[in-house]
């Protein structure tokens, strides 16, 4: 009785069912019996019909009646079978044809089952359950097998961005010496070149002029070249910064924090720097904050600085795109507050990101900006954060439309 029971309550699990039978009667005869269970029932009195809703819906089992409109209906069970996105369905073959052989080739060909008319109704109740519940098994091994799958490769991003940190952080550090010895020499050769040019100009009655025009000229060179140097021994200095700023993605401890609050600091912070360095002409950035956000553990330091990278490639997207007029460029942050877990969304409608580059966005050192812009490592630094937090950051883009990236957070 127990048997009985168990196979009652799985068959009473809502499944979506298509029933593909050419006699209008047999369809709904069957319909009737699946509903009294709660299955979602789909209809189809020939193949292409059948087609048509497996192309658009999620179906648990299907019943295929073994000849419609006199057509032996094994060609059809062998084109699903061969089929990637249909081959899990089972399938129950029904037919008022019981011959043996016929069975065995059904079976044979992938069928999970086979039935005769008329059909019985606890037969076909158990029959039915067992294919339930074998595609339970299966939906759910695949989603298990998914998630491993990701879990592996989030393992690998996660080592191998760890090694490129530490390398980076190394190599950053091997070159401020040298390069500050370049910018403080460049410093003092500027220093003495103008004090020789003063000492020219003040004996400039006393030196031939053919010599005063042949030193004037090659100090105003020497002053130039000398300028030169300082300044991309500076820009060099700034990427070093940066990078040993972005090798650096767990400085802090993880704290409950309000992820709105840290969102508010961010656009906050990034309009001070664009200003600094001279950028008055902003975009404005909206925000629809879920105020139920519960705070959650994360690094705070470090996970600001994921926002503000992806923020910043926000900023400066919608400001090459609408130079001329930024009161057209928006920018969106928007949180909210899921069962499971936390998603924050950015979205902007600036210049968006091409198809053939969108996979590339999150690898190191790779980026679409000018020389000097920066070495390419925001947005591989915004997903090593993320998934250091165990989180996820998905994007989607349509070029010269938008760029949407969601970022996701366990609870």
């Amino acid at each position: 009785m127990r048997k009985i029971n168990e196979m009652e309550d799985s068959v009473q699990k809502a499944a979506k069912v298509l029933v593909v039978d050419d006699q209008e009667s047999a369809r709904t005869l069957l319909k009737r019996r699946l509903s009294i269970y709660k299955h979602e029932v789909l209809l189809a009195e020939n193949l292409k019909k059948t087609r048509e809703i497996l192309e658009n819906n999620h179906v648990d089992v299907i019943f295929l009646n073994m000849f419609i409109h006199e057509t032996n209906s094994y060609d059809f069970l062998m084109e699903l079978k061969e089929n990637n996105s249909y081959k899990s369905i089972p399938i129950i073959m029904i037919s008022s044809d019981g011959d043996a052989e016929l069975v065995v080739k059904c079976i044979e060909a992938g069928a999970e089952d086979y039935l005769t008319k008329p059909l019985n109704q606890t037969l076909l109740r158990a029959r039915l359950a067992n294919c339930i519940s074998k595609k339970e098994a299966h939906d759910k091994e695949i989603a298990y097998l998914a998630k491993i799958e990701q879990g592996q490769k989030q393992i690998v991003t996660q080592e191998k961005m760890a090694s490129l940190g530490a390398l980076t952080s190394s190599i950053s550090q091997e070159l401020k010496n040298p390069l500050n010895f370049v910018i403080n020499f460049a410093s003092v050769s500027s220093d003495i070149c103008e004090e020789l040019t003063g000492r020219i100009n003040k004996e400039k009655e006393v030196i031939p002029q053919e010599l005063f025009s042949f030193l004037s000229g090659h100090f105003e060179k020497f002053q130039s070249n000398v300028k030169k140097i300082s300044d991309h021994g500076q820009n060099a200095s700034k990427i070093i910064r940066f990078m040993l700023d972005q090798s650096n993605t767990s400085s802090d401890k993880k704290h409950p924090a309000n992820i709105n609050k840290i969102i508010s600091q961010v656009t906050t912070l990034l309009f001070a720097s664009y200003k600094n360095n001279g950028i008055t002409a902003l975009p404005k950035i909206d925000t629809e904050l879920d105020n139920a956000l519960p705070h959650i553990p994360i690094s705070i330091q470090s996970f600001s600085k994921a926002i503000y990278n992806i923020l910043d490639n926000a900023v400066y997207s919608v400001i090459n795109k609408f130079e001329e007029d930024i009161s057209q460029a928006k920018i969106v942050v928007k949180t909210e507050n899921n069962p499971s877990f936390i998603e924050i969304t950015i979205r902007d409608n600036g210049s968006g990101i091409k198809d053939d580059i969108i996979d590339k966005i999150f690898v190191p050192f790779f980026t679409t900006k000018p020389e000097g812009s920066g070495p390419g490592l925001g947005l591989s630094t915004a997903i090593e954060i993320v998934q250091g937090h165990s989180g996820t950051i998905s994007v989607n883009s349509t070029e010269n439309e938008f760029a949407e990236f969601k970022i996701r957070l366990n609870k």
